[in-house]
C-alpha cells in the first residue's frame, strides 16, 4: 500500500519541479572555430550562451 503512494508522490514532484519553459527542448552543443553554440533538436532554434551551458528558456518563438 505504501509503494503506490510513493510512486504517485514522486510523479507529482517531478511534474512540479520540471522546467516547463524547456520541457520540449533538446539542446545539443556544436563546437566550431567561431565558438560553441546550442541548437534545439526539437525546433531548430540556435543560440550562444555566455556560460557555455544550455539555455534555460525555450527560444522557439523568438526570431
Amino acid at each position: 500500500m505504501l509503494y503506490p503512494v510513493l510512486i504517485i508522490l514522486a510523479l507529482i514532484g517531478v511534474a512540479i519541479l520540471s522546467n516547463r519553459a524547456t520541457r520540449e527542448c533538446r539542446w545539443r552543443e556544436y563546437r566550431h572555430a567561431d565558438g560553441p553554440f546550442w541548437r534545439c533538436a526539437a525546433c531548430g532554434a540556435e543560440t550562444v550562451t555566455p556560460n557555455g551551458k544550455p539555455p534555460k528558456i525555450c527560444l522557439r518563438h523568438k526570431g
